[in-house]
């Protein structure tokens, strides 16, 4: 764990994660992104809108006997709804994201690629993808394009790999394997894949959450609402 300074409002900013680049101030929202030595304030970051999650910075749970805890979110929104994508953080040092839409948990990883410096297949490097596109392979198991989705950054909380802005723009494929495996492909506007992520759909249960929180109505013991967002954040 590193402490620093928010260069805005001097409040103590932890990174938990080695790997991390940016975070948010939690107490005056400034986006603040780490060099080698010293960290940078590059703008604010609107407040996130109000869900029904019971996710929140600091939740912990287990996934393949190895504990994880959920240290960063980004609030994504398209034209027909939102949803949360959260960093995870594994104790061995593995990180992967947690996607909650529509009542449905996502856990995926990025694509382990078999040459150093490779994010997507080889295969599909430099190709277009469409809506229905059958027949992709990845690691041997094939995979369908089930949606296409141009979407926006609203906000985000927490420590982040990477320097995500509010209102920036991303391009993203969706893809149903066999049982309840997945894939997602970041692309460039024209549908070209640039960066892989492959996953599986979980339920609530089999991640053993901790810390979770606490929400008007709900019991524990009891499955909690998952945020099912409809309509633009």
């Amino acid at each position: 764990m590193q402490s620093y300074n928010c260069p805005s409002c001097g409040a103590e900013v932890k990174f938990l994660s080695s790997i991390s680049v940016s975070c948010v101030c939690p107490y005056c929202r400034t986006l603040i992104v780490r060099h080698d030595k010293d960290v940078e304030a590059i703008g604010k970051m609107a407040e996130l809108p109000d869900d029904i999650s019971p996710f929140q910075i600091g939740t912990t749970g287990h996934y393949n006997h190895v504990s994880f805890t959920l240290i960063g979110r980004i609030r994504m929104s398209w034209e027909d709804g939102g949803w949360n994508e959260w960093f995870l953080w594994f104790d061995d040092g593995k990180k992967g994201w947690l996607a909650e839409a529509q009542g449905f948990l996502a856990l995926s990883f990025s694509y382990d690629a078999p040459n150093e410096g490779q994010s997507v297949p080889p295969s599909w490097s430099d190709k277009p993808l469409h809506l229905g596109q059958e027949n992709i392979h990845i690691d041997r198991q094939p995979y369908t394009v089930s949606d296409l989705k141009q979407a926006i950054c609203v906000a985000c909380e927490g420590e982040l790999p990477s320097v995500t802005k509010q209102g920036e723009k991303s391009y993203s494929a969706d893809l149903l394997g066999p049982d309840t495996l997945f894939a997602s492909f970041d692309c460039d506007e024209n549908w070209v894949p640039e960066h892989c992520f492959l996953g599986v759909y979980v339920e609530f249960d089999d991640l053993c959450f901790d810390q979770l929180r606490e929400l008007p109505g709900w019991k524990k013991g009891s499955l909690p609402p998952l945020s099912t967002t409809h309509t633009n954040s």
